[in-house]
């Protein structure tokens, strides 16, 4: 087993710090490649993309054998998708899939980020293209996530993804969401990091102690919260993620972007959202655009191209931890209580909640949060007994309050709040 430094966190024991040495030869040995093109070699034993992704398989395997005595499961998956505007031919892509199983197998926790890597040119499957930090550093902090979560005994599956074809239109991901739409599994929460690797902007600013989480207020299927475009699930995973991820890392700011991304841009948490599960992007909060998708050369006395010179590795440390974190305890959570409603039959100052009760054991109780309207943030939060499937709050308007309520364990592993839906009949 790993030996780390750590810290103690309610719901989560005991957290070990990421190791920025690990990382950076992480991300270096990903750059080694050359390019990691989706298009390009698959059997070149040093260059590209299937070079790569053998070295992420043995690192994984690695990893599941020294933090959790085997019990992390190593495969991949392929998809195929036709007539693919950047792909030379069919896009084939193939993932890297690692599983830590719980108790709760039809119920994931995923940590995700993407392996390819692009030049200037996005069909240009040749020239060197490193990659540092879009995307061997979202890469790297899944890699020292799934070590840090050693031992990790989860009750939702915990699934460390790392896919190809995000820069030919997120086609790895995609693919992995199809496929576990099609069997029927329920996604608690996704988390993809993507640019993580605290760069300094092209306009030269820094701040090594923040992070963006960009989430979509929009459901991606389903109908829309009534009454909160702020309440959709993927939201709700943004908010858990900074109350986490800010106990987690001291001094971490995490800045919640009330976007699914920035704009020209996608990332590997859209096609999750869009089947309906809640899912978020974690990027650094300043991007460099010299660095990002360009030839490795100099012009004019400025160096273009993604390089790992370019990337902060105890700023992607700081967001590994924050990212365990938030996975640790969402997959060591009960399942979240289900048909939350709020009561709306009649006209009172009073607010009445109901919900049916989590089937898990160990379950400690239930909590419900409140906020003014206009707040980005729960600002109260009541528990209640296990065997309590309703609360009426006093004086408390429906009309003037956001509600959700959470399930939490006798250990303070809290699950997503859900938004009620209101009850007219």
């Amino acid at each position: 087993m790993g030996t780390f430094l750590g810290i103690f966190l309610p719901g989560i024991l005991f957290l070990p710090q990421a190791d920025p040495a690990r990382i950076e030869a992480d991300i270096r040995t990903m750059v080694s490649f050359g390019t990691r093109h989706t298009g390009s070699s698959q059997d070149d034993p040093k260059r590209g993309i299937g070079a790569a992704r053998r070295w992420v398989e043995r690192e994984l395997g690695a990893i599941s054998k020294e933090f959790h005595e085997g019990r992390l499961q190593v495969t991949t998956h392929g998809h195929s998708f036709l007539g693919v505007p950047r792909f030379p031919g069919d896009g084939d892509v193939i993932n890297v899939v690692a599983t830590l199983p719980g108790s709760d197998p039809e119920r994931l926790v995923v940590v995700s980020g993407h392996l390819d890597s692009r030049a200037s040119d996005p069909m240009d499957a040749e020239s060197d293209a490193p990659g540092a930090n879009d995307d061997a550093s979202g890469v790297a902090a899944v890699l020292e996530a799934a070590r840090i979560l050693e031992g990790c005994r989860p009750r939702a599956t915990l699934v460390f993804l790392v896919v190809e074809g995000e820069e030919q239109g997120l086609l790895g991901s995609r693919g992995e969401a199809l496929s576990w739409k099609e069997e029927g599994r329920k996604i608690a929460g996704m988390f993809t990091l993507d640019i993580v690797g605290g760069a300094v902007g092209s306009a030269m600013q820094s701040d090594p102690l923040a992070l963006r989480v960009f989430s979509d207020g929009m459901p991606g299927s389903g109908r829309k919260p009534v009454g909160s475009y702020e309440d959709s699930s993927s939201r709700q995973l943004a908010r858990y993620l900074r109350r986490a991820g800010e106990a987690a890392v001291p001094k971490f700011k995490i800045t919640l972007i009330q976007r699914l991304d920035r704009f020209l841009r996608g990332g590997d948490h859209k096609p999750f959202h869009q089947a309906g599960w809640p899912a978020v992007r974690l990027t650094e909060p300043f991007e460099n655009y010299a660095w990002q998708h360009q030839d490795v050369r100099k012009e004019d006395g400025i160096q273009f191209g993604d390089l790992p010179g370019h990337v902060d590795f105890q700023y992607v440390a700081r967001v590994t931890e924050c990212v365990a974190a938030a996975a640790g305890e969402l997959a060591r959570a009960p399942a979240a209580p289900w048909r939350v409603e709020v009561d709306c039959r009649k006209l009172s100052p009073h607010t009445r909640l109901t919900w049916t009760p989590s089937p898990e054991k160990n379950l400690a109780g239930y909590a419900v949060l409140r906020r003014r309207t206009h707040e980005p943030d729960w600002t109260h939060r009541q528990a209640v007994p296990a065997d309590q499937v309703e609360i009426t709050l006093e004086g408390v308007s429906k009309d003037d309050w956001l509600f959700g309520v959470e399930a939490f364990d006798e250990a303070g592993n809290r699950s997503l709040p859900v938004y009620p839906e209101p009850r007219f009949r």
